[in-house]
Order: structure tokens, then C-alpha cells, then sequence
């Protein structure tokens, strides 16, 4: 994440350039153009892009924006190859930047979320990656209500960095082992803070983000936050602080509204999500157990699978690139569609999500449901019983790959 003292890590991080360049393709070998001249770039940071092989876009023709943060001793081309952002934005349409340290300005490559001078509004790195958001709207038809930001360890802090002090140019960000704005504001106290010793009231930690925006009245980005339970760089309790900083922005309890454990099927990741009072989800916290200071992919050929075996990354069945996709809404999900308030007495009901050909399907309904009907079809009847409970399908394509929808929890009306 950052160089704790820059004596400790630096054989570590050395070592870990040379892996990372002989095993993960560059800049060119993923297809990335580099622009020299967006502005002042007074963090004097590297600029990379890349646009979609199909020229799709959003209803208004416009496309999103995905901006993606590399952590130590990663560069543009390292994080695009690892996390698979670039096979996504051809399938589903948007354009992403990649911003990249330089290592003039640190040995080690990190963002340096770390330094007052880079992470205050308007100056150094903060005020370069904004510069470069600024030319991508000026020169490509983007739509300014969809731009997103992510990154991992450092990239994470420094995406926290950005969605903090320009609130209004985001719509979302996901944090991958990062922490909370201004955690620390000096290099000597980075290390407390990514071991987990620095806890504040979210009252504390909002205000450090307010006080950066004085006199803003809009609304602040969503915020995606995953976290490794055996990050020995990060410390854990870093998720959580993170998530008290950002329901205190959203006026959220830090009580979750839902928590759904095994996530998409995945036995390590639990998702807890804060809602407001619509029931939107405003902030999402991934706690996965048996995770150290990597980034989740799952490589193979569909959609919802992806990214490169990696120092920083591990294979943990979960694509977190095409979740990430999905959270932040670039990814559309087919819902099942039947009654979710059934009466006790109401009998056979029918639920069903869109027909695709040599698709298979099996449903899959709470204690004391049958389905009656359909069983491996688009359609299914089920006969409901006297509990409440999530009615899931399972879709898979004529290519064996998996096509989600969203679980419909069905509420049963007691007599």
C-alpha cells in the first residue's frame, strides 16, 4: 500500500517489480493508448486509457467511465491484465483510464495517498488524476453521471482520496484493501494506519471528508469496499473504519440494513450492504475470510470470469471485476418476475426470467416450497408453503456459462 519506512519493503517491493513485470503483460500487450499533455499534472503522473473495441454506449450514446488505480510496484498495464477491466468494457461498452505512478515520485510505485500535498483538493496527485478524468470528457462522448473509480491497496486509498475531495464527479467507487480519507496525513504514520490503530466516531471520520467540501450540498459516491481477513498489509478493521466514515457521508447507521453470507455461492465472502431509506444501497462491505493482500479473480472464458494469477491477486471463484461491474450498475441483471407478497392460501404461482436458447435452468425455493412445474424451465409453478424466503434460478447458457439474476425474496402473509 504505501512503503511503510521506505527500508523496510524496499528489497520486498524490488522483488516484487521484477515477478510482476516478467509475468504480467505491459501497457502495450493490453492495448492501452497514452496521452502526454491533460493538463498542469502537478503530481506529475502518467496517463493510459482504453476504449471499448465496439464503439457501444449508453442509451444517449454516451459511454461510462471506469477509472482504475494499480497498487505498489504495479503499473497501468499490470492492473488492467490482472483485474480483466479491458474484456468487460468491450462486452458491456464504457471506456477506462488508467492512471500511473511514477517512480521518481516513489520508489515503490504507490499513489501517495499518504502525503497532505497529494491528497488535499485541488493539489498534486488528487488534482492529476482529476485533470485526466477532465480530458477524457472533453475528448470522448462520456456520460458524466456514470463515472466510477476502483483500485487496489494504494490505488484503493487514492481512489477513497478521489471520491472524497471531488464527491460530484462520481457516481460510485470500490475500495479493494484500501482505508478511510486522511487516515493519516504524514508517511511516518502510514504504517499505524494500515495496521489497523487508528479508529475514529464516524462523526470524526466524515468530517474529515466534509471539511474538504464546504458548502457542497449533493450527494456523496456510493461506496464498494472489499476487505481480506488475513491482510497482513492492510489490517481488516481498515474496512470497517472505512465503512463508519461513509454511512456517517451517507447519514446512515452503521447498523447493516441486510448480510448475506456465501455470496454468489462463494463460501468466503460475505456482503453487508447500508440502505437508505428508498432501499438503495448507499454502501456495500465484502468481508472475505481467508483472503491476505490480493485482489479476488476466477480465470476462464465467460463473462463473469476473469484476471491474472498474480503476487496480488488470488483465485477464489469470484471475478471481482464483474461484480464490481455490477454494483456499480454496468451490468444488467434479468429479475425474476412473479408476486413477492403471496398469501399462505395462494396456491400455485407462476415466476420466470427470459428464454434463451439452449440455456438450462433450475429453481430453487425456500423450506416447505415445491415447485410443482418447470423445474428446469424458464417458467416454474411453484406451490408456495407457510415460510418467507429467497426463490433463486439458476441459469446456464448453451456455452456453459452462468447467467445470474437477482434473488427474489418472497414475503408469505401470515393468516
Amino acid at each position: 500500500m504505501i512503503p511503510l519506512t521506505y527500508r523496510l519493503f524496499r528489497k520486498q517491493a524490488r522483488l516484487a517489480v521484477l515477478l510482476l513485470v516478467c509475468v504480467v503483460p505491459g501497457v502495450r500487450g493490453q492495448g492501452l493508448q497514452e496521452v502526454n499533455d491533460f493538463g498542469d499534472n502537478p503530481g506529475n503522473l502518467r496517463m493510459f486509457y482504453y476504449q471499448p473495441v465496439a464503439n457501444a454506449g449508453t442509451s444517449n450514446g454516451k459511454q461510462p467511465l471506469v477509472v482504475v488505480l494499480h497498487g505498489c510496484t504495479q503499473s497501468a498495464g499490470i492492473i488492467a491484465a490482472q483485474t480483466g477491466w479491458n474484456k468487460l468494457a468491450d462486452a458491456y461498452g464504457f471506456t477506462v483510464l488508467y492512471p500511473e505512478q511514477k517512480l521518481i515520485n516513489n520508489p515503490e510505485r504507490c499513489f501517495c495517498w499518504y502525503r497532505r500535498g497529494d491528497i488535499t483538493k485541488g493539489k498534486g496527485e488528487d488534482v492529476s488524476i482529476l485533470e485526466m478524468i477532465d480530458y477524457m470528457k472533453s475528448h470522448f462522448r462520456l456520460d458524466s453521471s456514470k463515472v466510477f473509480i476502483t483500485g487496489l491497496s494504494a490505488g484503493a486509498a487514492m481512489s477513497v482520496v478521489l471520491m472524497a475531495t471531488y464527491p460530484e464527479t462520481f457516481n460510485a467507487g470500490a475500495i479493494f484493501a484500501g482505508g478511510p480519507y486522511k487516515a493519516t496525513t504524514s508517511v511516518f504514520m502510514a504504517y499505524p494506519a494500515m495496521a489497523g490503530w487508528v479508529h475514529k466516531t464516524p462523526a470524526k471520520w466524515g468530517l474529515k471528508v466534509t471539511k474538504q467540501n464546504r458548502g457542497y450540498i449533493g450527494a456523496y459516491p456510493r461506496m464498494i469496499i472489499y476487505q481480506g481477513n488475513k491482510d497482513r498489509i492492510v489490517n481488516r478493521s481498515n474496512g470497517f473504519e472505512l465503512v463508519k466514515q461513509w454511512t456517517n457521508l451517507h447519514h446512515l447507521d452503521t447498523v447493516p440494513t441486510t448480510q448475506i453470507d456465501h455470496y454468489a455461492g462463494v463460501k468466503d465472502i460475505r456482503r453487508t450492504s447500508f440502505c437508505n431509506n428508498d432501499k438503495r444501497e448507499q454502501v456495500v462491505y465484502y468481508q472475505i475470510n481467508k483472503l491476505g493482500h490480493a485482489y479476488l479473480i476466477d480465470p476462464g472464458p465467460c463473462l463473469d470470469q476473469g484476471g491474472k494469477r498474480g503476487i496480488f491477486s488470488k483465485d477464489k471463484n469470484y471475478h471481482a471485476t464483474w461484480w464490481t461491474a455490477l454494483d456499480f450498475g454496468l451490468v444488467k441483471m434479468d429479475s425474476i418476475q412473479g408476486q413477492p407478497v403471496v398469501s399462505h392460501t395462494a396456491g400455485d404461482l407462476v415466476y420466470s426470467v427470459p428464454e434463451h436458447s439452449g440455456s438450462s435452468y433450475s429453481w430453487i425455493c425456500p423450506e416447505g416450497s415445491i415447485v410443482v412445474a418447470g423445474a428446469q424451465s424458464h417458467s416454474a409453478t411453484i406451490r408456495w408453503g407457510a415460510k418467507s424466503g429467497i426463490l433463486r434460478v439458476e441459469e446456464t447458457d448453451a456455452n456453459g456459462c452462468r447467467r445470474y439474476h437477482p434473488d427474489l425474496l418472497i414475503t408469505v402473509l401470515k393468516p
